[in-house]
């Protein structure tokens, strides 16, 4: 909160534009990651590879359309006269990424550990 004239519903500080700006260059890292593993693993694992790399493009993709949305509510919302804004986003689109990750961790762990010889 501010210390302006008690009208202010936040900081008018730049800290949502930040955070859709760090989602957007994190679904971009995805979408890049995801071809080049794409690219990598298809020599060796054929369509199961490619697959795998279109999957997480997808989910870049996902990532940055849900960041977009996520921002124009949060910005809504804080920046609104109303006394009681509407619910800020949930913690949903990190579950789903952080998941994903988790994911592309276990399958090139298993990876590594399948071709290492």
């Amino acid at each position: 909160m501010s210390g302006g004239d008690g009208n202010d519903v936040f900081d008018p500080g730049l800290q949502v534009e930040r955070t859709a700006l760090a989602w957007q260059r994190t679904a971009l890292a995805l979408i890049a990651g995801s071809l080049v593993g794409a690219r990598v693993l298809a020599p060796t694992t054929g369509w199961g590879g490619i697959g795998l790399g279109v999957l997480g493009a997808l989910l870049g993709l996902f990532v940055l359309a849900r960041s977009g949305i996520r921002y124009r509510h949060t910005h809504g919302a804080l920046t609104t006269n109303r006394r009681a804004p509407g619910p800020l986003p949930g913690a949903l689109l990190m579950g789903v990424l952080a998941a994903a990750v988790l994911v592309a961790g276990v399958v090139a762990l298993l990876y590594v550990a399948l071709h290492a010889g």
